[in-house]
């Protein structure tokens, strides 16, 4: 399973700007530029970019650069992506109580948190949304994070998300899971098979 890393947003100060400035692409510098006035999007795109960074650093794609160009629109707030890498990688990033977390994988992977409040409070909507078995918290993370992990965000109906304690399936396909408590956040990685495999 790959490593999770997790950036605080309050952690974001001007030497980490400059860090993250560094290896960010066109599109990225001009979103970092255009939130200059927005100190809590700076901090949440900052952290979410040096999440990102450093959980490629950790899987051993040193140097590597992340792409979000929207495909609709062409800004950057779309999926990250890995661009330049020499063999395919696969990132994921989620923020929640003020917090980045990313993973970076050779396989494709998804990742979602969601603060024990704000699931509590969803609790209903989740069990309607995608239902199933088990706690609906553990299950509403690993359907996001399987819906990253398969690149197709919220445009596939949660409920086609099948979730087992360990793993889930979507149309076929096989993710292993790994589900933890961060402070006041659950957390869930969801790991496919490579591609063709």
């Amino acid at each position: 399973m790959p490593a999770l890393v997790v950036v605080p947003h309050r952690s974001v100060d001007a030497a980490l700007v400059t860090s993250v400035a560094s290896r960010l692409s066109t599109g990225d510098c001009d979103r970092l530029s255009s939130l200059h006035a927005d100190l809590d999007g700076l901090a949440a795109f900052v952290a979410g970019r040096s999440a990102l960074q450093q959980a490629l650093d950790q899987a051993g794609a040193d140097g590597a650069a992340i792409d979000a160009t929207c495909p609709d629109c062409g800004l950057s707030h779309g999926r990250p992506v890995v661009a330049g890498a020499r063999r395919p990688w696969f990132v994921s990033l989620s923020h929640a109580g003020g917090r980045a977390f990313a993973v970076a994988s050779r396989r494709p992977v998804g990742i979602d948190a969601e603060t024990l409040d704000e699931l509590r409070r969803r609790a209903d909507a989740i069990d309607d949304l995608a239902p199933g078995g088990g706690d609906p918290g553990r299950r509403w993370t690993a359907v996001e994070a399987v819906l990253k992990a398969e690149g197709s965000g919220l445009r596939l109906g949660p409920d086609a998300v099948r979730v087992a304690r360990l793993s889930a399936r979507l149309d076929g396909r096989r993710y292993a899971l790994r589900t933890a408590q961060v402070d006041d956040c659950l957390v869930t990685v969801a790991t496919g098979r490579r591609r063709g495999a």
